[in-house]
């Protein structure tokens, strides 16, 4: 059995649209976030941040 160019132009269309349903999933996910969740997000990001540069100095 040949697979050819046809058996690529779908494996990476299906590539394609997999990858724009996780991007979409990932952008309704992150915009249902409260005001505080997002706040709380960030005070963490920032602390994790403090905490690296201190344990690298």
């Amino acid at each position: 059995m040949e697979s050819g160019p046809s058996f690529w132009l779908i494996v990476l269309t299906l590539g394609v649209v997999i990858l724009g349903a996780a991007m979409a999933y990932g952008l309704y996910r992150n915009r249902q976030r409260s005001r505080a969740e997002k706040a709380l997000t960030e005070a963490a990001t920032h602390a994790e941040y403090e905490r690296e540069d201190r344990d690298s100095s």
